[in-house]
C-alpha cells in the first residue's frame, strides 16, 4: 500500500490527516464513525473519534476532502490541481527537459506554454485540460469544443479514454464538433468514431492549413500545439501505410508516440479570438 504524508501543524494531527488519507484512497466515501473503525483496525490503533474529527474538518476546511450525505472522499479537483502540480514538476526534470511556463494578465487573456517529450504523454495532458475546463466551465462560457487535428493519433493509442470523456462532455451538456484537414483512411475511421459519439465530425481537404499544428478551441480558450517536423513526417508515413486499425502495427505506432521529441503545447484564453476560431471552423462543417 502506498503511504502519502500531508504536512500539518502538530505531529499527532499530521498523523490523523496521513491515515485518513490512505484509508479514503483505498475505499470511499465514508462517514467518520466509519473511518474511525477502519483506522483502528487497518493501524492497531485506539484513536478517538475526536482525533478523527478534528483531522477530516481540516481536510474539509482545506479542500482536501468533500462532503456528501454525511460521507467523505478526497476532493476531485484537489486531486488534479495536485496532478497538475506534478506534471509540471515532471516536464521540469524529467530527461533534462525544461518546461516554459508562465502567465500573462492582458484584456482578459491567460497564456501558457507547455514543452512535452513525446505525443503520448501530450495526449495525456491534453485530456487533462479539457477535462478541468469541462469540469470547470463559467455559466456565460460558450459550451462548445471545436477540435482541428491532421493525424488522430490519439485515438490509436487511447481509444477508451477518448471515448470515456466525450461521453463525460455530452453528459454535461457540452457540443462537439471535430475537422480532419487530411483525407487518410485512419482518419476517415476516426472521423466516423466521433460521428458516433455524437461529436459533429468531417474530413475536410485543405492545403493552406499548417500540417505541423493541430487546434482546439474549448468555450473561451485556445489549445494550439506545434509538433516537430520529424514525427510529422513519421506520422504521416505510417497514415499513407495503413487503411484501417486492423491492419496497422501496434507496435510501429506505439514507437512513433514515445519517440522522443519537442512538442509545444500553447494554451491561452481570449473570448474574441475563440468565437472567431469556432465560427470559421464550423462553417466549414456545413
Amino acid at each position: 500500500m502506498i503511504e502519502i504524508s500531508i504536512p500539518g501543524v502538530e505531529e499527532k494531527t499530521k498523523n490523523t490527516k496521513d491515515l485518513i488519507f490512505n484509508i479514503l484512497i483505498l475505499e470511499h466515501p465514508l462517514s467518520m464513525i466509519e473511518l474511525t473503525k477502519k483506522i483502528r483496525k487497518s493501524y492497531n490503533l485506539s484513536i478517538t473519534y475526536q482525533a478523527v474529527r478534528k483531522a477530516v474538518n481540516s481536510l474539509t476546511f482545506h479542500k482536501i476532502l468533500s462532503k456528501k450525505n454525511k460521507k467523505y472522499e478526497l476532493n476531485k479537483e484537489w486531486i488534479l490541481k495536485l496532478k497538475n502540480l506534478f506534471d509540471k514538476f515532471l516536464l521540469e526534470y524529467e530527461g533534462g527537459k525544461k518546461a516554459y511556463i508562465f502567465t500573462q494578465n492582458q484584456a482578459n487573456e491567460d497564456y501558457a506554454i507547455y514543452t512535452f517529450n513525446n505525443l503520448f504523454d501530450l495526449d495525456n495532458f491534453w485530456g487533462d485540460v479539457m477535462r478541468q475546463w469541462a469540469n470547470n466551465t463559467k455559466f456565460n462560457e460558450p459550451k462548445e469544443t471545436v477540435g482541428v487535428f491532421h493525424y488522430s493519433f490519439w485515438f490509436l493509442i487511447n481509444l477508451g479514454r477518448e471515448t470515456e470523456m466525450f461521453h463525460q462532455f455530452t453528459k454535461k451538456g457540452i457540443k462537439m464538433y471535430m475537422i480532419s484537414f487530411n483525407d487518410f483512411p485512419l482518419n476517415r475511421w476516426g472521423v466516423k468514431t466521433y460521428n458516433e459519439l455524437g461529436i459533429k465530425s468531417r474530413v475536410k481537404r485543405d492545403d493552406e492549413s499548417k500540417e505541423g499544428m493541430d487546434i482546439t478551441i474549448m468555450g473561451d480558450t485556445i489549445i494550439q500545439v506545434n509538433y516537430p517536423s520529424e514525427i510529422i513526417s513519421k506520422l504521416r508515413n505510417f497514415y499513407k501505410k495503413y487503411k484501417n486499425p486492423q491492419e496497422m502495427n501496434l507496435k510501429e505506432i506505439a514507437e512513433i508516440v514515445h519517440e522522443p521529441c519537442e512538442i509545444k503545447f500553447m494554451i491561452f484564453k481570449n473570448p474574441a479570438i475563440a468565437k472567431n476560431l469556432r465560427e470559421k471552423y464550423k462553417r466549414l462543417l456545413r
